[in-house]
């Protein structure tokens, strides 16, 4: 019987086996695609958080287990639940001045720190048949689709400008022409026109450089007097 030879049969028995010849060896496994592999996408920067995004991160809940969110597939246009539905629910908490809807999540602003708060209480609950899942937010709103709201942060800010002396910001109704871009009629400007003529001559008058000559009488008034002396 032919003895069995080292390297042959069963499996590569050392040294004489098969061995990979140098050169020939798998690649180092790579790292799968994602952050941090090499040639994939950079890391996403996180915005920092200004001092205010963090005022406004204390007055923030996100919410979710609501059922019916504005924008869902399959609910009707008159039955799903708006970002002013979401408000008037959370009105019992504190003043609402900013709502967000993104898919089955939503986030409530608060105008205090203490309506945020208050509604975290309101986590594990059931209202209407929505199980609700309420917890501090961890980003500002950077969309407020809560119209009301958007007008009283409005009013906040320009009280916060009077009081810091800068200037207040400012907002025009969309498609409402502003007064500057208007454009004037005829006879605003004439009228225009006149106002500056009769500034400029009150303006020469105090100065001086103006005198007024008392206008000519009339023809008829000159005939007359001739005729009376003549």
């Amino acid at each position: 019987r032919r003895p069995m030879q080292p390297g042959y049969g069963y499996g590569y028995g050392p040294p004489q086996g098969y061995a990979p010849a140098p050169g020939y060896g798998m690649p180092p496994q790579q790292p799968a695609y994602g952050y941090g592999a090499p040639g994939g996408p950079p890391p996403r920067q996180s915005r920092e958080n200004t001092a205010e995004d963090l005022d406004r991160i204390a007055r923030t809940i996100h919410v979710g287990g609501i059922r019916g969110l504005k924008g869902t597939p399959g609910v009707n246009p008159g039955e799903e639940i708006t970002e002013d539905d979401l408000a008037a629910f959370f009105g019992s908490d504190g003043e609402v001045v900013g709502v967000r809807i993104n898919g089955a999540n939503c986030w409530i602003e608060f105008a205090e720190a203490a309506g945020a708060i208050s509604a975290l209480a309101k986590d594990g609950t059931e209202s209407g048949g929505h199980h609700l899942r309420v917890s501090a937010s961890k980003t500002p709103i950077r969309s407020n689709g809560y119209l009301k709201g958007r007008q009283i942060q409005l009013e906040r800010a320009k009280e916060r400008a009077t009081a810091s002396g800068s200037p207040a910001p400012t907002t025009a109704a969309a498609g409402a022409p502003t007064e500057a871009a208007r454009q004037m009629s005829v006879d605003e400007i004439v009228h225009a026109i006149r106002v500056d003529v009769n500034h400029a001559v009150e303006a020469s008058k105090a100065r001086g450089k103006l005198v007024t000559v008392a206008p000519p009488p009339p023809v008829a008034a000159v005939s007359a007097a001739v005729n009376a002396g003549g």
